[in-house]
């Protein structure tokens, strides 16, 4: 699929994709003026980051990007881009659409409805009847019926779109009456629509199948109905779906829970709304299976903990039970409340490593020194204990806590050491990930000064961005053209598991992040893909 094709993947799901270019050429310029609402105040880009960086060139990035890149931190960056509040590149003749448009196309791929609303909302976006029904598509599958109805009845939307969402909007008003008159329009060309709205009007059983168009309008009619989504839908890794599905009332809780964990993992699903739906499965006496139970369960008791021992205790069952699995990131960010209620005191040395494990896991700096600090106290005349924090140094040092420059190679060689004693096996990546992302975070580490391994092992397969995509990248951080560099980090691992990256390339995403200014999500990035290894 190539990147223009991509660009339209919205605009077909929604049945636009005949009239969107028309619609995007023939409607007010957008580029014309910033187009976003994050300043540099409230975590946004700086209004030069699109300097040097030609419309064109912009447009091609935005259209390329992925709804689901596997790394969290490049997922928030390029989200970050895409809502900041920008100067756009100058006209240079580009074809159609607009670097406004291919925005409001990303963000709803992304399931970001509310943060594409916003956007929308604040350009004067509505005018466009193709962004306008983008925009209600991607509420009504966020579940926002009311927001979404709000622009159905005060602005123009194409067609047949508007007569999918004029249907839905009068149901959600209570007009079951106009509602059925207006679904015998669709019975022609949209049996299955029509049929739900029959259904949800007239109360009729809901054993009828769901369509097989699942946009926004059918994900609120199958609500109101009360009629399950089809099964191959379930298995999903589109954001808006996904996120629908979460929230679909139709669907039992293990499934739902289900959904939930495999979007936390991809950074789709807030770890905060899975902590909510085990919590609501506990509540109502759901039966899960016994691994989803006892996850539940360890959340609760995260969120439940009211004094230091509690949260203490959580905290050591969660890191005991989970560590080692893979879902133990998003187990740890679903309890994570926990941690911020503990202050790095001598009293609660024994959870040391654990919330280092965790602030780590969060991209807290200030919090992981703290308790890093702690636990290096502690572990003083301890062994074991220091043992067990070769384990976590590593990352201490790749994310920066104390921004070292240099490290002593008999103790770079002691944490390799208890690499290889912990999976001999799996130690020889580990290493040379690890050697590729000191240099790439600015640490010296001169050739054979430690016995980390210089080159990749043997018979490793791994995967390697375009060879021109990486060169594009290194170019455009050389050149400080920060949201094209941004851009094209996302873009480069696209949806490949991290733990599958090669080594070389994490490195020099990396070094490009940090040489445009972006040390926190280059950093993050280095601590996410170092734990997907095993780290």
């Amino acid at each position: 699929m190539n990147a223009l094709r991509a660009s339209f993947l919205s605009a077909v799901t929604l049945g636009l994709a005949s009239v969107a270019l028309a619609a995007w050429a023939q409607t007010a310029n957008f580029d014309d003026r910033p187009t976003g609402f994050l300043s540099v105040r409230t975590g946004g880009m700086p209004p030069d980051a699109w300097a040097g960086t030609s419309l064109g060139t912009a447009k091609r990035l935005v259209s390329a990007l992925q709804a689901a890149p596997r790394s969290r931190a490049l997922r928030d960056l390029q989200f970050k881009v895409l809502v900041s509040e920008l100067n756009p590149p100058a006209a240079d003749g580009s074809s159609p659409p607009s670097l406004f448009a291919r925005k409001v196309d990303r963000l709803a791929a992304m399931g970001e409805a509310e943060s594409l609303n916003e956007m929308v909302r604040s350009a004067g976006g509505y005018v466009d009847p193709a962004i306008a029904a983008t925009v209600v598509d991607s509420l009504m599958m966020a579940g926002e019926k009311d927001a979404a109805c709000g622009i159905v009845r005060s602005h123009p939307l194409v067609e047949p779109f508007k007569r999918r969402a004029d249907v839905v909007c009068k149901l959600v008003a209570g007009d079951n009456a106009g509602a059925v008159v207006a679904a015998a329009a669709l019975r022609g060309n949209d049996p299955a629509l029509a049929k739900l709205v029959e259904v949800a009007a007239e109360g009729l059983s809901p054993s009828v199948a769901p369509p097989t168009l699942l946009d926004g309008p059918a994900m609120v009619m199958l609500d109101l109905a009360y009629v399950q989504p089809p099964a191959s839908a379930l298995r999903s890794t589109q954001p808006p779906l996904m996120r629908s599905l979460v929230a679909h009332r139709t669907l039992p809780m293990p499934t739902r829970l289900d959904i939930a964990e495999r979007g936390e993992a991809l950074a789709i699903i807030e770890a905060s709304k899975l902590g909510d739906l085990y919590i609501e499965a506990l509540r109502d006496g759901v039966v899960m299976p016994p691994a989803m139970a006892r996850r539940a369960r360890l959340v609760d008791a995260a969120r439940r903990a009211s004094n230091p021992q509690e949260v203490v205790n959580s905290i050591i069952a969660v890191y005991g039970e989970a560590r080692g699995s893979a879902l133990f990131p998003t187990i740890a960010r679903a309890s994570a409340a926990g941690l911020l209620n503990i202050p790095a005191q001598p009293q609660f040395a024994n959870i040391a490593q654990e919330a280092m494990r965790g602030f780590l896991l969060l991209g807290d700096k200030q919090q992981t020194k703290a308790w890093t600090k702690l636990a290096l106290t502690d572990a003083l005349n301890n062994g074991r204990a220091m043992a067990a924090l070769d384990r976590l140094l590593p990352l201490v040092a790749i994310a920066g806590v104390d921004d070292p420059k240099r490290l002593p190679p008999e103790e770079v060689n002691r944490w390799y050491d208890v690499m290889r004693q912990d999976d001999a096996a799996r130690a020889p990546l580990r290493g040379y990930l690890l050697l590729e992302l000191f240099r790439a975070t600015g640490i010296d580490v001169p050739r054979g000064s430690t016995n980390l391994p210089e080159t990749p092992p043997a018979g490793v397969r791994l995967v390697s961005p375009p060879a021109a995509t990486m060169q594009a990248l290194q170019a455009a951080a050389a050149g400080r053209r920060r949201a094209e560099t941004a851009l094209l980090a996302s873009i480069a691992i696209g949806e490949t598991p991290l733990v599958d990256l090669n080594p070389a390339a994490v490195g020099a995403i990396v070094l490009a992040l940090r040489q445009i200014g972006e040390d926190h999500a280059g950093r993050l990035f280095a601590v996410e893909t170092a734990i997907a290894h095993g780290l």
